[in-house]
C-alpha cells in the first residue's frame, strides 16, 4: 500500500482536539483508518478503529441482515474495489479539519491486482473518509456518505 502524503493539505482553525495532532499526523492516522473501509466484509477487529454508531450499522448489514439482501445491493459488499480481484491501494490527498472533533481526509484509491501489478483499466478514484474525535483518538465514522445509505437500507428491510 502506497501512501503519499502531500506537505500542502487544506487546514481550518485547530480546535481543542487537533491542537495535539499535527497534519501529518493526521494524514497517517487517515491511511491507518482506510485499512478499516469495509471491503466485502467488516474486518476483524474494526470496531476500535470505528466509532460505535458507525460500527454497530456495519455491523447489522454485514452480520446481521440475510445475506442475499446485502447481495442484491452490492454497493454494500463493494465499497471500494468493485467485483472482487483487486486489492485498494490507498492514498490521502488531503484532511480537511472541519471543528473540534471532526475531519474528512480524501483519499485517493488506486486498484492493484493480487500480484501486485496496477490494474491499469480502472481509473484513481476520490473518496471521503470522515473522522471523529472520540475517547483520545480519531476514528472513522462514515465513508462516502454510505452511514446513511445502510442506515436507510436496515430501515427498509425491517
Amino acid at each position: 500500500m502506497a501512501i503519499i502524503v502531500p506537505s500542502s493539505c487544506s487546514r481550518k482553525p485547530q480546535a481543542s482536539a487537533t491542537a495535539d495532532i499535527s497534519q501529518q499526523q493526521l494524514m497517517e492516522r487517515a491511511a491507518e483508518l482506510c485499512q478499516y473501509i469495509p471491503d466485502h466484509e467488516l474486518r476483524a477487529g474494526s470496531e476500535a478503529y470505528l466509532t460505535k454508531d458507525f460500527y454497530a450499522v456495519l455491523d447489522t448489514m454485514f452480520n446481521h441482515l440475510p445475506e442475499h439482501e446485502a447481495m442484491d445491493h452490492e454497493w454494500l459488499y463493494y465499497f471500494v474495489t468493485g467485483n472482487g480481484g483487486t486489492i485498494a491501494d490507498y492514498e490521502v490527498a488531503s484532511v480537511d479539519i472541519t471543528d473540534a472533533t471532526h475531519a474528512t481526509a480524501t483519499i485517493k484509491v488506486r486498484q492493484k491486482w493480487e500480484n501486485g501489478s496496477f490494474d491499469e483499466t480502472t481509473d484513481i478514484e476520490e473518496h471521503q473518509l470522515m473522522m471523529e474525535f472520540v475517547d483520545d483518538q480519531w476514528l472513522l465514522a462514515d465513508f462516502d456518505n454510505h452511514k446513511a445509505d445502510c442506515i436507510r437500507h436496515i430501515a427498509e428491510t425491517r
